[in-house]
């Protein structure tokens, strides 16, 4: 019964890719599927070691995995702490910057909760008790976006490769823009005209009178649009000029695409396919936007430096949970359910 589980979320999975793989869907039934895998052979090595002569063999393998997901859990949010100062260095004390570092201090202090409870039940079961209750009705919340961060990251692994190793040719490249250093690209925004270039060379030989759409209105702090200083760079850069289509009135990624539609259109390139072009954390999110604003194509997704990877990816998680918010608040308010009761207990206890 459960690997015909396992095989209908497969095939769920492999027809709604083949029929669009713009779904974030795609992600959480390939997840539901390697995730209930991995316990059903957990399971089975477990009755294994427990049928085994050595009645200990199971109780250390449990430890054993028990210590080792906590030395990851800790792993990860070092690692995140130490990214977090990186980016506040490198990029700035902006809000956005903070991110890495404070989802390094949530997994540490969930992992200093872990601890307290081994501590207490040595010394003081009751409290201990009471602990790994608060333990499971927090983690309960933090499982459940756990999940759907496992499943966005990975699938947009996935997406970003496929898109990459299968691309068709297009009738046009919409590169987005970014930000801007006076009137010229930062290195952030070059690699993905740089992308986009490899895009728009490879349609061409393949026979398709592709153009490049630059994309990107001017910032408040801008001196030139966004869309005007990259095709400069482009220009620079030995692209032919008139194969560049500007669009210098977006102020976002959905404008972006919407308007850069005008911008084909009203070049004669009305209902065709695109290939957008923007950095690799933020491909899958610009491809479920392309599906949103009914524009057929694929996202392709350039290089990003790897310090500036892990918060650029939990931003466009935040970007992914708000997009989906009444989805994602009920079934918050569901997986908080235990903690609120936990809290309504401690308070009557307290009375």
């Amino acid at each position: 019964m459960a690997w015909a589980l396992l095989a209908l979320l497969a095939l769920a999975a492999g027809v709604t890719a083949w029929h669009d793989p713009r779904r974030l869907r795609i992600g959480v039934y390939l997840t539901l599927v390697i995730g209930l895998a991995s316990i059903g052979i957990a399971g089975r090595v477990a009755i294994l070691l427990d049928d085994s002569d050595d009645p200990l063999r199971l109780a250390w393998a449990l430890l054993g995995a028990v210590v080792l997901a906590i030395l990851a859990l800790v792993v990860l949010g070092v690692a995140s702490v130490f990214n977090g100062f990186a980016m506040l260095r490198r990029e700035g004390r902006r809000p956005s910057n903070l991110l890495s570092l404070v989802f390094g201090v949530v997994v540490l202090a969930y992992c200093a909760l872990i601890v307290a409870v081994w501590w207490f039940d040595r010394n003081h079961t009751d409290v201990a008790l009471v602990l790994f209750f608060w333990l499971v009705a927090i983690g309960t919340p933090l499982a459940y976006l756990a999940f759907v961060f496992v499943a966005f990251v990975g699938y947009g692994l996935v997406y970003g490769w496929a898109a990459a190793r299968w691309a068709r040719p297009v009738d046009a490249v919409i590169v987005l823009g970014a930000g801007l250093m006076g009137e010229r690209v930062t290195p952030l925004l070059a690699s993905r005209l740089d992308r986009g270039r490899q895009a728009l060379d490879r349609s061409r030989a393949r026979g398709r009178d592709t153009h490049l759409i630059c994309s990107g209105g001017q910032g408040a702090d801008e001196v030139v649009p966004e869309a005007v200083a990259m095709a400069n760079h482009l220009v620079e850069s030995g692209v032919d000029r008139d194969l560049l289509w500007l669009e210098d009135a977006s102020t976002s990624t959905e404008e972006n695409l919407q308007f850069s539609a005008r911008v084909a259109a009203e070049h004669g390139v009305e209902g065709g396919r695109f290939a957008v072009v923007t950095n690799d954390y933020h491909a899958l999110r610009a491809a479920l936007l392309m599906r949103r604003t009914s524009l057929d194509g694929y996202a392709l997704g350039a290089t990003t430096a790897r310090y500036f990877w892990p918060s650029a990816i939990l931003r466009e998680f935040a970007a992914i949970l708000w997009e989906h918010r009444r989805l994602n608040v009920a079934l918050l308010a569901l997986a908080c359910v235990p903690m609120v009761l936990l809290l309504v207990r401690s308070v009557a206890s307290l009375a």
